[in-house]
């Protein structure tokens, strides 16, 4: 017999409590958002991070600013900029690559005449060059110049002889065509001693730690480290270059070894501008060689661009004492130009040739040597020191 219930027992709703979690998850982000705004006027920023600091909470270096901002405070630091010094390693080798060998002859500023350099043309045997000194270390340019320091300070050539350079770059031209060759044609310019420059502007010049023009027994000295004197430079070989050279020497691109008798200190010197690092020969040889063969980089494949160097350290490595440094000018100069003698200029070679990595090191080493010719390799100035005017091509003992 079935039970009978006196109630009716109605259906269970279900609970849904999954919605639990969404609405504390939300309370949290409520309250999160609330207390980000709310405490960012406590917020310290430092170099360490960012922390916030609560009211009565300061600590000893903080302080609170009129609108209750807390701001931390630092102990006081000096700045201090620290340069170092150009790094030339990492020069990429760019220059060189069209050189072809030159076997020239060297003409000093005296003899640039007509005649004689005719008869320098006809004396040309195995050579098949000249190097004209237009720009001796008297700084008397020996062709009338256009250029801005030229003309501010009256030191273009207003001779004959300098309204006659041009022609007679092309006469010498026709002359060797007439005998069925071609000639290659050098400029020299001294670029850091100038006896004209320094005595008619002491701006430019470099000075002892007394104040006076340095001078030696090469002549007085440029500041290789003066703009005006490196764009000098420039200017003077983009002339060049427009008259007909096929090449530009620079010739004493170097600072002065200023030692004096032995026991005594070294000369200090005194420089045009103001550096941002130690002011040295190397810094400022190597800084006036750079500027020089970037602002010459837009000259065309047939016109190249070359180099003293003065002593032998400076073949293989900086010379902290001219402030030269072959290496560097091998990457950035078509040739390295290096008087020596015949008894030693194959020991330069091998010591410069590790540093050709652009064509052959026999093209772009010229060894300037006097009386004698170093038939081995492909490059050679010969200066002679003869007064006859026998045929070049033959060494002379």
């Amino acid at each position: 017999m079935a039970k009978n219930r006196e109630f009716y027992k109605g259906s269970r709703k279900k609970r849904n409590y999954a919605i639990i979690p969404f609405v504390i998850a939300l309370g949290i982000l409520m309250v999160t958002v609330v207390l980000f705004y709310s405490m960012q006027k406590y917020a310290v920023i430092s170099k360490d991070g960012v922390d916030v600091v609560l009211p009565g909470m300061s600590r000893e270096d903080t302080v609170v600013d009129s609108e209750g901002h807390v701001v931390k405070v630092f102990e006081p630091v000096t700045p201090e900029l620290v340069f170092d010094p150009p790094d030339y390693s990492r020069v990429e080798a760019t220059a060189g690559k069209y050189v072809k060998g030159m076997k020239a002859i060297f003409v000093s500023a005296d003899q640039l005449k007509r005649d004689l350099l005719l008869k320098y043309e006809q004396r040309l045997n195995d050579g098949n060059a000249l190097v004209l000194e237009m720009k001796p270390r008297t700084g008397q340019l020996m062709w009338a110049s256009s250029s801005k320091m030229a003309r501010d300070y009256g030191i273009g050539s207003s001779s004959d002889l300098g309204d006659s350079i041009a022609p007679m770059i092309n006469e010498l031209r026709q002359a060797a065509a007439a005998r069925g060759r071609e000639i290659y044609l050098a400029a020299q310019i001294s670029c850091c001693v100038d006896q004209v420059l320094t005595s008619r502007s002491s701006s430019f010049a470099l000075r002892t730690d007394a104040g006076f023009d340095y001078s030696d027994d090469l002549g007085t000295w440029l500041d290789p480290y003066n703009a005006d004197v490196r764009q000098y430079a420039v200017e003077l070989t983009r002339e060049l270059y427009e008259m007909g050279f096929d090449e530009v020497i620079l010739a004493d691109v170097m600072h002065p070894t200023a030692i004096r008798e032995e026991g005594e200190d070294p000369v200090l010197f005194q420089y045009s501008r103001e550096m941002s690092t130690e002011p040295n020969p190397v810094t400022a040889v190597c800084g006036f060689a750079v500027h020089v063969a970037n602002e010459l980089r837009d000259r065309t494949r047939n016109q190249f661009l070359s180099i003293y160097v003065d002593s032998a350290p400076a073949l293989v490595r900086n010379d902290p004492n001219n402030g030269q440094n072959a290496v560097l000018f091998m990457k950035i100069y078509d040739r390295v130009y290096y008087r020596t003698d015949r008894y030693v200029y194959s020991y330069n070679l091998a010591d410069i040739q590790g540093n050709v990595t652009v064509g052959k090191a026999t093209d772009r080493f010229v060894p300037v040597v006097i009386n004698y010719i170093p038939h081995e390799n492909s490059s050679w100035v010969l200066i002679d020191t003869e007064t006859d005017m026998t045929t070049y091509g033959e060494e002379k003992e």
